[in-house]
């Protein structure tokens, strides 16, 4: 019985990640502004594309330096 859950388990799991990958590789990134605001953890948190997030992240790492 726990090795038929395991599986299920994995399955949801593997249908999660094609979902979420088809949906990044499909949309292109858009520009965010980048200055005080922008870049507290809460708005960071806020954007819904994972690649947009990574992006403003980098960027706001930058204008730290």
């Amino acid at each position: 019985m726990q090795t038929k859950f395991n599986w299920i388990l994995l399955a949801c799991a593997a249908a999660g990640l094609v979902v979420t990958g088809y949906k990044e590789i499909n949309s292109k990134p858009q520009p965010h502004a980048v200055d005080s605001t922008s870049c507290t953890p809460d708005a960071i948190k806020s954007i819904d594309s994972i690649t947009e997030r990574a992006i403003q992240s980098s960027k706001c790492a930058q204008l730290g330096k």
